[in-house]
């Protein structure tokens, strides 16, 4: 079985950084601790309303 795996090569390097947040900007605290239900609903408020304002213009 081991004739049949192929190893995978990497043409460009390693893959660059993600740049995402740590830090939820609605509460100040690290977005891989507690519980983010009332930011994420802020966020997406946020996001329907500028969306709304878009599409007025």
């Amino acid at each position: 079985m081991t004739t049949l795996r192929r190893t995978v090569r990497l043409r460009h390097g390693q893959m660059a950084a993600l740049d995402l947040n740590t830090i939820c900007e609605k509460c100040a605290k690290s977005r891989a601790h507690g519980n983010h239900d009332k930011c994420s609903k802020q966020r997406q408020a946020e996001g329907i309303a500028r969306r709304a304002r878009e599409q007025q213009q």
